[in-house]
């Protein structure tokens, strides 16, 4: 069985489309990687991973081609009826883990384009993941785990949440921050965000020891990845960047705070760790 899967989004979005492609390599697919770099280029402070460090090839043209000849085939009524039955005989898209798992029979050519948001399949892989990371040398270099006991990691993404309405609430900051301070000997914290103007304009951030604002290229980008996974205890709101850091992190007693619903606006079943604790998104 053949596969392509999408590479887009953010690195957190990334991190679970290549677990996603190792999971269906382990599964026994031929997988190549499909990295659309239109969406990249139309994304600000989005940037692909390497696929080769995680072990995929990239998807030839040709194949992206066929594939879309024959998703575009396989929805029209116009055409032949048995051209259809058999176009849908060997061939799926699909854009949910959900609907994959439950068809249990794989197509000898499948499409797979979408983000995979699953915490569970992450940490089974959670080694092949780091290690993947590790293979350039800013992560390398970076990604210690040096833990620092009460140090703790706020993430403020705004951006294109502003624009869909997805962003959180002031008061989602001030209940966390006021509950780490209420739990967490020694602590202290730092702010890593896509808007670091609007993050010093807020009161409840005035005693963040640093703020970190976006990066503009990948090393950037992992080298600020590195920097979060040696956090004790996490504010993770609703952006997967920060959540892929509290997966990796090899901290131990550990405060993490996520936003509940994950998202007002869209479905999301992530699977969050049951001992998390979750403050409502207003």
């Amino acid at each position: 069985m053949r596969a392509v899967v999408e590479i887009k989004g953010g690195f957190g979005n990334q991190i679970f489309q290549y677990s996603f492609a190792n999971y269906l390599r382990n599964k026994g697919y031929k997988v190549t990687v499909n990295i659309n770099k239109i969406i990249f280029k139309q994304g600000s402070n989005r940037h692909p991973l390497s696929n080769n460090n995680f072990g995929f090839k990239e998807t030839s043209q040709v194949t992206v081609l066929l594939f879309k000849f024959l998703y575009f085939v396989s929805q029209k009524t116009f055409f032949n009826n048995s051209i259809n039955k058999l176009i849908n005989k060997i061939f799926t898209k699909e854009t949910n883990l959900e609907s994959f798992v439950n068809n249990k029979k794989g197509k000898y050519l499948s499409h797979f384009d979408g983000y995979w948001q699953n915490i569970e399949l992450v940490m089974r892989q959670k080694d092949y993941l780091i290690q993947s990371l590790k293979k350039e040398d800013v992560a390398r270099n970076n990604l210690t785990f040096d833990i620092k006991n009460g140090a703790t990691l706020v993430h403020v993404r705004r951006g294109d949440y502003v624009d869909i309405g997805e962003n959180l609430d002031i008061k989602f900051y001030e209940e966390a921050i006021n509950l780490c301070k209420s739990k967490i000997e020694k602590f202290s914290f730092e702010v890593f965000t896509d808007d670091p103007k609007w993050v010093s304009e807020q009161y409840i951030f005035e005693d963040a020891k640093a703020i970190h604002g976006p990066k503009d290229n990948i090393e950037g980008l992992l080298f600020d990845i590195s920097k979060m996974c040696n956090f004790q205890n996490f504010i993770i709101g609703n952006s997967s960047l920060p959540l892929m850091a509290a997966l990796f992190s090899e901290s131990k007693n550990s405060l993490i705070i996520v936003a509940d619903p994950w998202m007002k606006n869209q479905n999301h079943n992530l699977n969050l760790k049951r001992d998390w604790v979750r403050i409502k998104n207003r």
